[in-house]
């Protein structure tokens, strides 16, 4: 019995392991994309609040098209093998998170807000507390039918700022898209079946009534000449039809070379003898003397060799 839950725990674990890894994928990849637009917008804050000189409408512009841009990237960067309805809810979700913190630190000068809870909403949401009456308080709550938000306190500029981002997060994720290929399925069909050939046979000539006169054929006729580039025929043992022979194609003998290349090393057949310690020729019949080596037959010039007394060629067998 313990073997036997064990395995069905292993197998249980193994069966849920593909969807717990791709939940929790999804999770930090979440948590990546907020850490990006966070990064992005305290270095925008910080920008902002530095550079006072700088006019008002081209900072908001920069601001909104940054967080539209940084969001829409990072969405196609980490959701890569996601769906696109997951990108696009992502990357919108993230950018207005970004334009919201971004609007709380500039108080309200970049981004968009205040967006505030509604009044007797937010009185309720206070009382909640963490006890056994939590599901009732909740469900007390109306959530569903109700306004929760309230965005009097937002202007219209808060909308053209939202506009600007979405826009440059929807050309973000649609920049530089490969079209996908689409597989059309195709029909295969058996190829017909080639038709038998129907050989004909020639109609044997019939021959023309004779007046009594002896025909005689001309040398110069069609059948009686022999072509000179006639080939010859051949009649296989079953009495099929003719075939011709079809002469060996004859191999020409290679051309030489013009101009060849020399061997590298090249042997003689007359010997050069040069004396080890002046390199000069020396002979069998040198005038100077002539002193051989006992070890390696090599010759010297005597008076050469009276000089060292000894062979200038080393020997590594001695």
């Amino acid at each position: 019995m313990a073997m036997r839950a064990a395995t069905m725990d292993s197998i249980g674990t193994m069966d849920s392991s593909p969807t717990m890894r791709e939940s929790d994928s999804l999770f930090r990849k979440l948590v990546l994309l907020l850490l990006l637009i966070g990064a992005a917008v305290l270095w925008i804050v910080v920008w902002f609040r530095q550079g006072a000189d700088f006019p008002l409408l081209p900072t908001t512009f920069f601001a909104d098209a940054s967080l539209g841009l940084i969001a829409g990237f990072g969405a196609r960067i980490f959701l890569r093998n996601r769906d696109g309805f997951v990108r696009y809810f992502v990357a919108i979700l993230i950018l207005v998170l970004g334009m919201y913190m971004i609007g709380a630190l500039t108080n309200w000068v970049l981004g968009i807000g205040p967006i505030r809870f509604e009044q007797k909403f937010a009185e309720q949401l206070r009382e909640v507390r963490f006890d056994r009456d939590f599901f009732n308080r909740i469900g007390s709550l109306g959530i569903g039918s109700r306004v929760l938000f309230d965005f009097s306190r937002m202007n219209w500029a808060d909308g053209a700022h939202l506009a600007v981002s979405l826009v440059m997060t929807v050309l973000s994720l649609q920049a530089w898209r490969r079209p996908t290929a689409t597989l059309e399925p195709v029909e295969l069909t058996p190829t017909p079946a080639p038709a038998p050939r129907v050989r004909s046979r020639r109609a044997g000539r019939t021959p023309a009534p004779s007046n009594g006169r002896a025909r005689v054929q001309r040398p110069g006729s069609g059948f009686a000449r022999l072509r000179a580039n006639s080939q010859p025929r051949a009649r296989s043992n079953n009495g099929s039809r003719a075939t011709i022979r079809k002469k060996e194609p004859v191999l020409r003998p290679k051309k030489k070379r013009l101009f060849q290349r020399k061997p590298k090393i090249q042997f003689a057949l007359v010997e050069d003898h040069r004396c080890p310690y002046c390199l000069d020729p020396v002979s069998h019949n040198d005038p100077r003397g002539v002193k051989e080596c006992d070890v390696c037959h090599t010759l010297h010039h005597a008076d050469c060799w009276a000089i060292t007394g000894v062979c200038q060629v080393p020997h590594l067998n001695t």
